[in-house]
């Protein structure tokens, strides 16, 4: 009996992830420059036609990559706004999702410091991803105001603060992806530090 439509596109759906999740090892291991589209055929079991089914090139393969990320981390966010929580405990919230996802999916952050940093990456991936630092500094700001006026989070500069938080939260996204351990102790550790002692 013949698939159905839905079950092809399942199957499509299912491929193109896989093409992906590659794609992202391997721009981790060898950069953008230094990736070839037979590169990512070939860690994803896959013949460059069969590749160019999916996706026009290189570029929009590594786009893709951005955007997927992108839309993960803002699920993300919108999901700590939705709790019936204190800003200091969507905080930790959204501080260990974010840290299980880079042990599970630790390829991730060395592709998206590319698209921050590289000159030879596509413009679309750096805009997106520059974004995703923007809109993710500004709500962690508004979150570290509102905990301070409400006593729960250190006094200090709320955009200074929210650096701060990024760039502890990035650190922690280069230890996974160096395979070193981090944890739920790691969060609790960078919570001590946001929060007042009697928190």
């Amino acid at each position: 009996m013949p698939r159905t439509e839905d079950a092809n596109q399942v199957i499509r759906e299912e491929r193109r992830h896989q093409i992906l999740k590659s794609a992202a090892q391997v721009f981790a291991r060898q950069g953008y420059v230094g990736t070839r589209i037979e590169d990512i055929a070939a860690a994803a079991d896959s013949s460059k036609g069969l590749l160019y089914h999916y996706f026009a090139g290189k570029e929009e393969v590594f786009n893709t990559l951005i955007a997927m990320i992108e839309a993960g981390v803002r699920h993300l966010f919108e999901e700590a706004q939705r709790l019936d929580a204190s800003p200091g405990e969507r905080l930790r919230w959204l501080i260990e999702r974010e840290v299980l996802g880079f042990e599970q999916q630790a390829q991730m952050f060395p592709v998206v410091l590319q698209a921050l940093v590289s000159d030879s990456v596509p413009d679309e991936a750096r805009d997106l991803a520059l974004g995703m630092g923007r809109r993710s500094q500004v709500v962690m700001r508004e979150w570290i105001a509102a905990g301070q006026q409400s006593g729960e989070i250190i006094e200090g500069d709320p955009d200074q603060l929210a650096l701060l938080l990024i760039t502890c939260i990035n650190g922690l996204a280069v230890t996974a992806a160096m395979s070193l351990p981090s944890g739920p102790s790691a969060v609790e550790s960078l919570m001590r530090l946001l929060l007042r002692p009697s928190q």
